[in-house]
């Protein structure tokens, strides 16, 4: 399938924003809770947004400059003028809620009830906690960056992270689970990813030194029937097994394709020992 390139300089800021978040995605959502020097307070999501180091924990988000006229948005004129801002991860039950608070509200809306969120007492800054949210984080402003003047462009804002706020039935044997947490994250145009249940899975890290792709026997890599995902797990072990060694059992695949596929099953199982015993069996008949 051919690439198709495209230049920014020949896409308009919104176009570009556009392609941006239909290819970079999902991304997580910070739901930024920012108050006024009058005190009045403001609620808005942002998804482009991340964790970027935890000693000190420091996270950042992009309540860029507007693409159609470049003006600023209310959330970065609080952040600004008090230095501080609340983010709030958002759950599948807050999607439609937060759907509201995203709306261009005139300056001076609260968005709490708008979108009928409620807002709890931080207990460092002054902005408020989201009580529907099951992670947030209090955080103090360490620095703006600026990544353009016009139209669309970014204005980054840097956090240090003051206090978490998580919700206990999150904690699965001491770690934050997928599932508790439910988490949405948000695609290109009006798609949006939910983080929970059958999307989510476990893929084991490299345990030291793996074999390789390119250590793999060539039968294998020629194959039509094992994906890069297939090739990529068994490159993922720790070493080449002694492949010829390997024994027949009761109803294995007799033929090359019954045990590629009998191979790719075992590796949707996760059994890697048996993928490699079946790709024993596949390069020493």
């Amino acid at each position: 399938m051919a690439l198709r390139t495209i230049l920014p300089g020949d896409l308009s800021p919104i176009e570009t924003n556009a392609l941006l978040c239909g290819g970079v995605a999902p991304r997580p959502i910070a739901l930024a809770s920012t108050i006024s020097k009058d005190g009045i307070r403001n609620l808005s999501p942002f998804s482009f947004f991340n964790a970027f180091g935890s000693n000190p924990p420091t996270v950042a988000f992009a309540p860029n400059r507007r693409g159609r006229d470049g003006t600023v948005k209310h959330t970065y004129l609080n952040a600004v003028a008090t230095g501080e801002f609340v983010i709030a991860a958002v759950s599948h039950a807050m999607l439609h809620p937060m759907n509201v608070a995203s709306a261009e509200w005139p300056d001076g809306v609260d968005e709490f009830p708008k979108s009928g969120l409620t807002p709890l007492p931080a207990r460092l800054v002054q902005p408020a906690l989201v009580a529907e949210s099951p992670f947030q984080m209090e955080c103090r402003l360490q620095q703006v960056v600026e990544l353009g003047t016009g139209p669309g462009s970014g204005l980054m804002l840097l956090g240090e992270v003051l206090a978490f706020h998580v919700r206990e039935d999150c904690f699965v044997d001491g770690l934050l689970h997928a599932d508790a947490l439910d988490l949405i994250g948000r695609n290109g145009g009006a798609f949006y990813t939910r983080a929970s249940g059958a999307a989510v899975f476990q893929v084991p890290k490299p345990a030291g030194k793996p074999l390789g792709y390119d250590a793999l026997p060539g039968a294998l890599k020629q194959s039509r029937i094992l994906t890069a995902n297939d090739l990529g797990q068994l490159a993922n072990s720790p070493g080449l097994p002694d492949l010829a060694a390997m024994t027949r059992r009761l109803g294995d695949p007799a033929d090359a394709e019954g045990l590629e596929r009998a191979l790719q099953a075992a590796l949707a199982r996760n059994d890697l020992g048996e993928a490699w015993r079946l790709a024993g069996l596949r390069l020493h008949p």
